[in-house]
């Protein structure tokens, strides 16, 4: 009685004043029913002791007394259900109370997830001073919500007849548990994923070297904890840097080599490459100040200047190196040596490091790849020129002070042999000629034929596979599959780690209520796999992932399986194919896409062909009767608002610290949400301007039409657009496909004010032939003017041109044969060789010009620049076609990247070299009649070399003189 009277007096203190006088007449009567048992128990006390004293007596009166108790308790149980009764009308009452005060307009989900945020409140204002002395205190306004007691006690008004309303008493307080929702997995084992992703002002290198220290840090401090990295970007770039910086080691070596093969003397070789280091130093420290660091395209520009580096040092050493064996003293072959060879070696850098320059000219991906790579290799030549023309003579005049000259008979016969191969080609011109313009033609068909891309498919240590389960496959059905897929990957040799994680497990991660009843919750899943260190070549990589989809083929579900590094790049340049429809009418529009999809879907290689409009929403059209809502005072908009405020039944509120732990407030509003079946009878409550409520019936104002809904409008210059796309299937090529489509988009009649373009991949490498195209003809351009310059002729540099050419056939062919296809990259490689391979031209033109000014007549002088610069001519395509052959033949991971660049200039410099030995000398035979001048640059100081043209007219001499003596009697 007494705890039924505690608690009737404490719902007194909240009731509503209608209710206090039944519950105080209640109290009042349980306290004389208490008053009353008490008195008695008292006296029933007393009987019970007299009782036991008394024997019968005493138990018949204690019989009386418990028949009375029994009593007592009968009238407490009639006592308590009036209670419960009045209890039960008391929550009634106070409930109609609520609805009456129109709570749910008051509070509104938004209305309480702001008042969640305001409560959840706790924030210095300020310091308040004692007024006796100076001490501070630090002003602490509001509490945070630490405990779910807290959230569900907070009070949210507080009304004249219905008191304190709080959250409990509108709302259900669940903390939701949704880690079982998503599936993550390291092999075989569940574990969470974590990413890092990095700023934009970030290296990729630095964060991942960061994080790797701080994850073993963590590995230190929690020994139970297994963390393991399975794809790290920085990884990546380690591979093609350590590829790229391998490939740079192994050129290097080998362009020393060739040079100690046709110096045969250690002494020279090791001046030529002692100009390796020295000039690669310089240009680091170039790099620096301009603030290049060392990333894949700066090395990779190094590793491809590593052959053309040396060029200059071999020029100049060779023709020192030849004006010693005539005997003309160390010191002073050193210094004419250079001078000689000054002018032609500032060209030839030149041509080099102009091709770059048009650069400024690019934009978008273009300039942010080629612009490190065309500057590094600029601070290479530039490092490799001054190296050249200044410690090479200076090293030279002590090299070769006690040179004793060494015929190499082996060379002496190539260069005989080459003299009597060019006197047959010049008195047989057509020969070489035709055949280089049969190989032209050839090389620029295959062109057409030839597959384009942004950029080479580059592969990693790690694979990605992605996983797509049939349509409204099960929960349990999806994660058994992903099991399978997880032991077969685990269980091939070469794979380290495997992970796996569904396809929403992000978006769980975020919502509670992300996945409840997803059509598309589990038929996605991504595995990542990362190699061990016994897969070191590419073709391993592709064989795992070929290995994985023949365990996973009898499983019902499609395994697709991602070997390339390339994916951010990819998303970067977009991929696959993209064709952008616009126009003024939405309906028409979608009657074009489907004509576009037809034409895509007949060209074999496109796959996943779609408008997106496969996925869009069935739309019901509300539409209203303005009239007869204005009537009510009332318009569109608010009737819009308040529909979708019904219709979005969520948001979400701050974040509260519950037990040490974060969580995410949601606020969910499913009480009235209206559907399909009934929306027209849908009643909302609008607010007039007067701030009277009305409820309007949606069917009294408005009428319903279906339709489909696009997922998006999309406009473009003011006209709608919608975009077909189609992926690209393996073996086929975007560029290759584009072609034929082209050919039959071509054929369709596109109505008036509508247009159909290209966008995505094909859009991207339209843009990119287009800069590269200018790249390539300005600096063709820059090429002829500077050689103009150097030869003070037109005619010398246009015959010096014709190698280009015959460069770009050779790499044409070297793509072909390889089956590589045309990159930003390779078409870089086409630029490079432009600058490259009219070195050799500009080398042997120039000495031709000084023998004919010498005196030596034109047919003599070809032969003798032949003879004497095929060995420097030589020499440098050789250094740097071995230089580049790492970077071709290389199979280790990341070798692919700089792959195609390689080849075309190995290829262009292979078949240029020996063409321009026969096609450059004919070329000038038929165009260079008169004999050069030369350009009178006054007086000089030191005396010239005794004249080479002076010194080829003896030798003829002599030898004419010796084959006399050995047949006096065939002479005369």
């Amino acid at each position: 009685l007494t705890s039924q009277i505690q608690a009737l007096q404490a719902q007194l203190v909240q009731a509503p004043e209608a209710m206090k006088p039944a519950l105080q007449q209640q109290i009042a009567s349980l306290q004389e029913q208490l008053t009353k048992a008490t008195s008695e128990l008292s006296e029933y006390q007393n009987q019970l002791a007299v009782a036991e004293a008394g024997g019968l007596s005493a138990a018949s009166q204690f019989g009386s007394g418990t028949a009375q108790l029994a009593n007592a308790l009968s009238m407490l149980e009639q006592n308590k259900k009036q209670l419960d009764e009045a209890q039960a009308q008391y929550e009634d009452a106070r409930e109609k109370a609520i609805k009456s005060a129109n709570i749910d307009a008051l509070v509104d989900k938004t209305t309480l997830a702001s008042m969640i945020k305001a409560q959840d409140f706790s924030m210095p204002a300020g310091y308040l001073g004692n007024s006796n002395d100076d001490e501070q205190w630090l002003l602490q306004v509001g509490t945070n919500i630490t405990s779910i007691e807290d959230l569900e006690n907070l009070m949210l008004v507080d009304l004249d007849g219905v008191g304190e309303v709080r959250l409990k008493d509108v709302a259900d307080i669940t903390v939701v548990d949704n880690v079982g929702d998503a599936y993550m997995k390291l092999n075989g084992t569940e574990g969470v994923c974590l990413m890092v992703y990095k700023s934009s002002t970030a290296s990729t290198s630095d964060i991942s070297n960061a994080c790797q220290a701080k994850i073993a840090e963590l590995r230190e401090d929690y020994p139970g904890l297994s963390l393991d990295i399975v794809s790290d970007q920085g990884s990546y770039i380690s591979l093609y840097i350590n590829s790229i910086l391998q490939s740079l080691l192994l050129g290097a070596l080998l362009a020393i080599v060739v040079l100690a093969l046709f110096l045969r003397d250690w002494k020279p070789t090791l001046i030529v490459a002692f100009s390796i280091p020295f000039s690669v130093l310089v240009a680091l420290l170039l790099m620096y100040f301009s603030g290049i660091s060392l990333n894949i395209m700066s090395l990779g520009g190094i590793a491809l200047a590593i052959g053309m580096l040396v060029d200059n040092s071999i020029i100049v050493l060779e023709n020192i190196y030849r004006l010693r064996g005539r005997g003309i003293p160390a010191q002073r072959a050193a210094v004419q040596g250079a001078k000689q060879i000054t002018g032609a070696v500032i060209a030839s850098t030149l041509t080099t490091i102009c091709v770059f320059l048009p650069i400024v000219f690019t934009t978008g991906i273009v300039n942010q790849m080629m612009l490190p790579f065309a500057l590094t290799i600029a601070y290479v030549l530039c490092a490799s020129l001054v190296v050249a023309l200044t410690l090479v003579p200076s090293l030279s005049r002590f090299v070769f002070r006690n040179y004793q000259p060494r015929r190499n008979k082996g060379f002496e016969r190539l260069q005989d042999a080459y003299a009597r191969s060019l006197n047959f080609f010049l008195q047989h011109k057509a020969i070489p000629l035709v055949v280089s313009v049969v190989l032209l033609v050839v090389a620029v068909g295959g062109v057409f034929n030839m597959g384009i891309t942004m950029v080479p498919t580059m592969t990693g240590k790690n694979m990605s596979v992605t996983v797509v389960m049939p349509e409204d496959v099960e929960k349990e059905d999806a994660y058994a599959m992903a099991d399978e897929i997880m032991d077969a990957a685990v269980s091939i040799d070469g794979v380290g780690n495997v992970a796996a994680i569904d396809g929403t497990s992000s978006l769980s991660m975020v919502s509670s209520t992300a996945s409840e009843g997803g059509e598309d919750a589990y038929e996605m899943f991504m595995f990542y796999l990362q190699m061990d260190d016994s897969v070191t070549t590419e073709q391993q990589v592709l064989d795992i992932g070929k290995e994985l989809s023949e365990k996973t083929a009898g499983l019902d579900c499609e395994v697709i399986t991602d070997a390339s590094s390339s994916d951010a790049m990819s998303s970067m340049l977009g991929s696959g194919l993209s064709i952008t429809i616009t126009g003024p009418d939405q309906e028409k529009l979608f009657a074009m896409s489907e004509d576009v999809m037809r034409i895509v879907d007949e060209v074999d290689g496109y796959t996943e062909i779609e408008n997106g409009m496969e996925e869009a929403d069935k739309e019901l059209h509300l539409i209203i009767d303005e009239d007869a809502l204005t009537k009510k005072g009332f318009t569109v908009a608010q009737l819009y608002q308040e529909l979708s405020g019904m219709l979005n039944t969520s948001t979400t509120s701050s974040k509260l610290t519950v037990d040490d732990k974060q969580m995410q407030v949601e606020i969910i509003d499913e009480t009235h949400v209206p559907t399909r079946e009934d929306i027209l009878d849908t009643v909302v409550t609008l607010t007039s301007q007067a701030g009277e409520t009305v409820d309007v019936k949606i069917g009294d104002v408005a009428r319903v039409e279906e339709g489909v809904a696009s997922n998006a409008i999309v406009h473009l210059n003011s006209d709608k657009t919608m975009t077909v796309s189609a992926e690209i299937e393996d073996g086929y090529n975007n560029a290759l496909l584009s072609r034929e489509l082209s050919e039959k988009l071509d054929a369709y009649e596109v109505p008036d004010k509508y247009q159909i373009y290209y966008g995505g991949e094909l859009d991207n490498i339209n843009t990119m032939l287009e800069q590269m195209l200018l790249l390539l003809i300005l600096g063709f351009v820059l090429i002829y003017l500077i050689m103009v310059a150097q030869f003070q002729s037109l005619l010398s540099p246009f015959i010096i041109i014709l190698t280009v050419p015959l460069a770009f056939t050779g790499g044409f062919f070297a793509l072909w044969f390889s089956g590589e296809g045309l990159t930003m990259l390779s078409l870089m490689g086409f630029a490079v060789l432009m600058g490259t391979v009219v070195n050799n031209g500009i080398v042997f033109v120039d000495y031709v010009n000084q023998l004919r000014r010498g005196g030596l007549e034109k047919h003599h002088a070809l032969v003798a620049a032949g003879k004497t610069r095929m060995r420097p001519i030589l020499m440098t395509a050789l250094t740097t076609i071995l230089a580049m052959l790492p970077m071709v033949f290389s199979a280790a991971i990341g070798a692919s990247m700089e792959r195609g660049m390689a080849l075309v200039v190995v290829g262009g410099l292979l078949y240029a070299t020996f063409m321009t030995l026969y096609v450059v000398p004919i070329m000038y035979d038929l165009l260079y009649r008169r004999v050069p001048t030369e350009v009178d640059l006054g007086d000089e100081t030191l005396d010239d070399d005794p004249g080479d043209a002076q010194a080829f007219l003896e030798s003829l001499q002599a030898k004419h003189a010796a084959q006399i003596a050995d047949h006096p009697q065939t002479t005369g």
